[in-house]
């Protein structure tokens, strides 16, 4: 994932115009009843601009946001220190390891991974879905949009679905509690998206 998170850095300030130029109710409205309350704990992976944590933060939520491209990150604290009341903790991290994340420091109530999962690779995938339900509290949910649709740049991607994601989920304890496809906020031609919510299984389920 390296020549993508490269081509996030070097087009940061492009990119966070365009993400912030839609708001998180525009973009996260299909999941609406699973939105976090105050004073639970989120964490957004793929952070980018910090829209979303940002928006978080204002909920009065804490904030661990994960962003590996330097310049996309250095725009993130930007857009979450004037107002996120230090609820936003930046850390330079990727998928699929996380390894700024230690599992037995950090639970999270919501984890968000927001038009990332495309650039995993199958592999990565499995790797991935294992550590994002290992920093998912137990009564937590994880959300994971999935791009349908090809980039006209640099940016590399895999073909995702919404069987492959349950089926990772399933191997690590976790079920689907939500699916809905929508259409691309942003008008881009061939582009539609999935929002899927995860939960962990209860016993007996």
């Amino acid at each position: 994932m390296c020549h993508t998170v490269n081509f996030y850095h070097h087009n940061a300030a492009q990119l966070a115009a365009q993400y912030n130029a839609v708001t998180f109710e525009q973009v996260h409205c299909a999941w609406r009843s699973y939105w976090p309350c105050s004073g639970e704990q989120v964490l957004d992976v793929g952070a980018g601009s910090g829209r979303d944590a940002r928006w978080f933060a204002e909920r009065g939520c804490k904030v661990v946001a994960i962003e590996p491209a330097q310049a996309l990150r250095k725009l993130g604290k930007e857009y979450t220190s004037a107002c996120s009341m230090n609820r936003v903790e930046w850390l330079d991290s990727a998928l699929p390891d996380l390894a700024a994340l230690n599992a037995s420091v950090y639970r999270f109530d919501l984890i968000l991974v927001s038009a990332v999962w495309m650039h995993l690779s199958p592999d990565q995938r499995v790797l991935a879905m294992a550590k994002l339900a290992q920093l998912l509290s137990a009564s937590g949910k994880l959300v994971i949009s999935l791009r349908h649709g090809p980039f006209d740049d640099a940016r590399q991607s895999f073909a995702v679905s919404v069987d492959e994601l349950e089926q990772h989920a399933m191997n690590v304890g976790l079920g689907l509690c939500y699916v809905e496809d929508s259409e691309d906020i942003q008008g881009r031609n061939g582009v539609t998206w999935q929002k899927v919510v995860l939960e962990k299984k209860r016993a007996g389920s």
